[in-house]
């Protein structure tokens, strides 16, 4: 259930081989992994007896501390044992619940940077745990510096740290991937940033854990504070406040008094983590107060994984024409059983004519160099199991030469937690044997005369692929006979030896020499040999000899050396005697930390984020970025990336940002549920080719708004087969408008008498609807991108208020406020401000008026006989000041659509009756217009919208009729009166008001307010006088 990811041990060619100092200030990289229903506990206790405020410098020999943290039944996958000390003479022995434990020399750590020299040891101890579980156990023999040049510092340190790592058994805990990184790393006025990348996390999500086991904090800060967060958000509780995160309190026992120790754990759940996630970023910060990082531990929930793992060899040389066989073996580390299908690919270099692949259990097929084997479907590969060999039979072509380099990959169905052996890689030089090895490089100081693999052999064969470039690569130096160990005499044997680099790929060097340490001088190995070869004795790429101490009745050199190669790609280390006897590590990968992107300098986006993030670029505006490929350490890019043999291509993946507390920006996410809220947006651009182990791009753009994490990773997935490189995430924004779109649409289509403008212009000015004076007509502001697409983000809290107004040209400069009447203006009215809640999907309407001084508009009873002709009003759209500026004037692209305003009324005709006849008064509506240059009122035959109710018809007092005595009439609105206008026109049914009836009286409407009405005169009944007017109905 673990696999080991090499911890930072090669790299930036550094061979010390010298008297072995433990690495100082050694970053936190990650060490080991694992998967499962698996979580972790632990305990911890200080060798400090008081408090900073009591006696800083008291301590005591030994110590217990109590394990309660295991479940029952749950399974130990891991125990390590961390220690830490002040003093500048290391302690790397301790005694554990009574066993003697040195750490390993790749567990050894300092640190005097501050100008105080502290250090760290860890061991693996789960042999012991597990026999005994949860305990108490005992911790002693660590020696510390309490003099006064700590004490009167308060830096007085010393203590033990366990950290257990366990599967529960228990399916109905989460699934997770657990991580454990390790380093030795100070943090004073400064952040350390770890993303981890190895996880996928599940739908629902579950709960994951962080952890961290760090040195020297204390509760009484100097100032600035100290944090942790993870995915943006603060790690606290009651024992570990925001601001004091490193105080001396572990809440992994809930201990209060660890002097000088800080072992905390925090769960972590939605929406800190979200599902589909696969990638997550803690960041620990400190200001004046020192605090040394020695260990992170981070349990992501993850969906169902295992690791696969590929390992191929080749079965004899390289030779022209001569066959031979590449055999690979597909293993499943676990901890799941996988039940395929299985799928291996293997494209082999064109200099090897391909035979038929073969395996037992396995479907092979042949595409021109490419081999595929898929494994038998109906069979399940177990935890541990490796499935039966596939053969593929080559034969070299004639006149083959040079290295030929042949990578295998394998694949499944199941997430696959480890990608660093998923490609197996196999470098030889064609048309000669390899030599046999007469030295290898040992991982520690081996036994006389015990083959490797024996249980009496201490030491093994380096394995350095992968490793992390400029990270220390330990070795020891051992003479074997016959492939095994074997001392050369009682006493110690000095050997003149030379070293050299060969670079497989790149082929070449960039510049970068590997260097060395010997007694203190540190010396410079020439730049590799090219294309993988072996240089000849006599190249200039050999080092010049040094001279390297044997030990009597030991194979090994008494002393360790250390490698560093500050660059990347596939390299080999070879050593010799000057007697033409070799040795080699093998090729390895030194492989980028990390991929680090570089926005443009305008992006000032923070993490967490805000919506008030300053401004960026335009949504679609195109903006530059550049990526580097860093190693460990240092902060300018490899230089050799970039300059393999197959081009490399990093792919950028953009999610919504998070804001405190973790979740997204909530107009980021309006339209999706929590489970995809983290899924990834889509955003334009690419960069070009690595130059110097650097790529630009000048095209990226985001077509919407808000604030972006970037995130990257290869786009093959995959560095020379040693896993994906990532990048740690950066925020990019905040992104914002680039212009709003204003449409209007007025209740009525213009007819020809309104004057509507027509044509093709640019700015568009052409208006195609009208609207009476006074009358609501509707608009729509729309947010626009770059690329002319409505940006769905504006909304919410992304959204700002907008306010509207009238002018008289699209783009123009000149407010619409005619016509006038004297010194009165007309008014723009109705919804003149969009408050932003009004947006929705990056869209708000309303509706507004525009009207006419009352002096210049028809009233009834008015004498007037001239009236305001139509006008034309555009909309403009404007952020509210303070934010950022956005408008819709932007020069001939405007879009600000108009309405015709016209002058309107109500036409009512004289009508007459008999007073027992029910009669339809048609109505009209009209406006002041203008047809062949004729000014007048004409119908509005385009209006449908109006209406008007039975109860808004009115009626004067009854006039009596000429040589009537009296005045009887009382008109009467029909109910079914609907008062609905169609192509302008509306009825008004009157009721007969009954026999007997007669008069006159003036009828109007008082409704719509854009329709002053006219008065018609309705007239009703018979007179009989001198001059007779008879109004009948019928005659028989």
């Amino acid at each position: 259930m673990t696999r080991c990811m090499l911890l930072a041990r090669l790299l930036t060619a550094c061979l010390l081989l010298a008297t072995s100092p433990a690495r100082a200030d050694t970053p936190i990289t990650l060490f080991k992994s694992y998967a499962g229903y698996v979580n972790f506990t632990g305990t911890q206790e200080t060798l400090r007896a008081r408090s900073n405020g009591s006696d800083a410098c008291a301590l005591v020999k030994s110590l217990s501390m109590t394990l309660s943290g295991i479940p029952s039944g749950a399974t130990v996958l891991a125990a390590y044992l961390y220690w830490a000390g002040s003093g500048a003479t290391p302690d790397y022995t301790i005694t554990f619940d009574d066993q003697s434990y040195t750490a390993p020399t790749n567990r050894q750590y300092s640190s005097a940077t501050v100008g105080y020299n502290f250090f760290a040891g860890a061991v693996d101890v789960t042999e012991r745990v597990k026999a005994r579980g949860n305990a108490t156990y005992t911790a002693s023999g660590l020696s510390v510096d309490s003099s006064s040049l700590f004490c009167s510092v308060q830096g007085v340190l010393g203590g033990f740290q366990l950290l257990v790592i366990y599967d529960s058994n228990s399916k109905g805990d989460p699934f997770r991937v657990l991580n454990v990184y390790e380093g030795f790393q100070y943090i004073r006025n400064s952040r350390v940033e770890l993303t981890l990348a190895n996880f996928l996390t599940p739908s629902p999500v579950g709960t994951g854990r962080v952890g961290h086991i760090t040195w020297e904090g204390d509760s009484t800060l100097g100032q600035d504070g100290e944090n942790l967060s993870f995915n943006g958000v603060a790690m606290k509780d009651s024992l570990n406040p925001v601001g004091n995160q490193f105080n001396s309190v572990s809440n992994i026992n809930n201990d209060q008094t660890s002097y000088g120790i800080d072992f905390d754990a925090y769960t972590v759940a939605s929406p800190t983590i979200a599902a589909g996630q696969t990638s997550a970023k803690t960041i620990y910060e400190s200001g004046a107060d020192l605090v040394l990082m020695n260990a992170e531990i981070i349990a992501a929930p993850n969906v169902l994984a295992t690791d696969r793992a590929i390992a191929m060899t080749v079965d004899g040389p390289l030779i022209e024409s001569t066959p031979t066989t590449y055999t690979i073996t597909v293993t499943n580390n676990g901890p799941l059983a996988e039940s395929g299908p299985i799928v291996v690919q293997d494209m082999l270099p064109a200099s090897l004519i391909v035979g038929t692949p073969t395996g037992s259990g396995w479907t092979c097929g042949k595409d021109g160099q490419k081999v595929t084997c898929t494994y038998d479907r109906s069979k399940t590969m177990a935890v541990g199991e490796t499935l039966p060999p596939i053969t593929i039979p080559v034969t070299p072509v004639r006149g083959v030469t040079g290295l030929i380099t042949n990578s295998a990959s394998v694949g499944g169905p199941l997430f696959d937690y480890y990608d660093a052996n998923n490609t197996a890689t196999v470098s030889v030089r064609a048309g000669v044997a390899d030599f046999t090895p007469q030295f290898m490089y040992t991982d520690s100081i081996c036994v006389h005369g015990k083959p490797f693999g024996d249980p009496g052999q201490t030491c093994k064969p380096v394995n350095f692929d992968p490793s992390l470039a400029n990270t220390d690569l330990r070795m020891f130096i051992s003479y074997v006979v016959k492939g095994v160990p074997t001392a050369m005499a009682n006493n110690d044997t000095t050997l003149p030896m030379k070293f050299a680099l060969s670079c497989h790929n790149p082929t070449t060097n960039a510049g970068v020499r590997a260097t060395y340490n010997i007694s203190s001088t540190v010396l410079t190995l020439p730049l590799c040999e090219p294309n993988g070869a072996i240089p000849a004795q006599a190249s200039p790429t050999w080092s010049g000899l040094n001279n390297i101490v044997f030990g009597g009745q030991t194979p090994s050199t008494k002393v360790e050396f250390q490698l560093r190669y500050q660059d990347v790609g596939r390299v080999e280390l070879l050593m010799s005697d000057k007697d033409g006897r070799m040795g080699t590590t093998g090729s390895f990968v030194s492989r980028p930390e990390k991929l680090v992107l570089l926005p443009s300098s305008m992006n000032t986006a923070k993490t967490p984020t805000s919506a008030t993030e300053t401004r960026f670029v335009r949504a679609g505006e195109q903006f530059s970025m550049s990526v580097q490929a860093r190693m460990v350490g240092l902060s300018t890019p490899a230089p050799n990336f970039g300059r393999e043999t197959e081009p490399v291509a990093v792919a950028v993946i953009a999610t919504p940002a998070k804001i405190e507390g973790g979740a997204p920006l909530p107009a980021m996410v309006a339209d999706r549920v929590p489970d995809d809220w983290f899924k990834p947006v889509t955003m334009r651009g690419s960069f070009g080719a690595f130059s110097g182990g650097a790529a630009s791009g000048s095209d990226f753009a985001y077509d919407d708004v808000g604030v972006l994490q970037l995130d990257a990773q290869l786009v093959s997935r995959d560095y020379l087969g040693s896993g994906n490189v990532f990048a740690a995430s950066v925020n990019v924004g905040r992104f914002y408008p680039a212009w709003f779109n204003v449409t209007v649409t007025g209740p009525m289509e213009c007819v020809l008498a309104a004057g509507c403008p027509t044509g093709v212009t640019a700015p568009v000015s052409e208006i195609k609807t009208m609207a009476y004076s006074g009358q609501p007509f509707s608009y729509k502001v729309s947010a626009m991108g770059m690329a002319n697409t409505v940006l769905r983000n504006y909304r919410l809290e992304l959204a700002h208020d907008v306010n509207l107004g009238a002018y008289t040209a699209p783009n123009g400069t000149t407010v619409q406020d005619t016509p006038l009447s004297g010194t009165t203006k007309s008014v723009f009215g109705g919804t003149t401000t969009l408050t932003a809640s009004r947006f929705t999907a990056g869209e708000a309407s309303a509706t507004a008026t525009y009207t006419f001084p009352s002096a210049v508009s028809y009233a009834r009873g008015s004498t007037a006989s001239s009236w305001a002709l139509p006008i034309s009003a555009y909309l403009r759209a404007a952020e509210v000041a303070g934010w950022d500026n956005v408008t819709s004037k932007r020069g001939s692209a405007t879009v600000e659509g108009g309405v015709r305003i016209v002058a309107g009324r109500t036409y009512v005709p004289s009508m007459q009756a008999a007073a027992d006849q029910a009669i339809t008064v048609p109505v009209k509506a009209q406006f002041y217009g203008t047809l062949n240059t004729f000014n007048g009122w004409y119908d509005s035959t385009s209006d449908s919208s109006s209406a008007f109710a039975a109860a808004d018809v009115a009626f004067s007092s009854c006039t009596a009729l000429v040589g009537a005595s009296g005045c009887r009439l009382t008109p009467k609105v029909d109910a079914t009166t609907s008062g609905a206008y169609s192509a302008g026109t509306a009825n008004v049914k009157l009721a007969a008001p009954g026999v007997g009836s007669s008069g006159s009286v003036k009828m109007w409407l008082n409704h719509p307010t854009w329709l002053p009405s006219m008065e018609g005169t309705l007239t009703y009944g018979t007179v009989r006088s001198p001059n007779i007017y008879t109004y009948i109905r019928e005659m028989y």
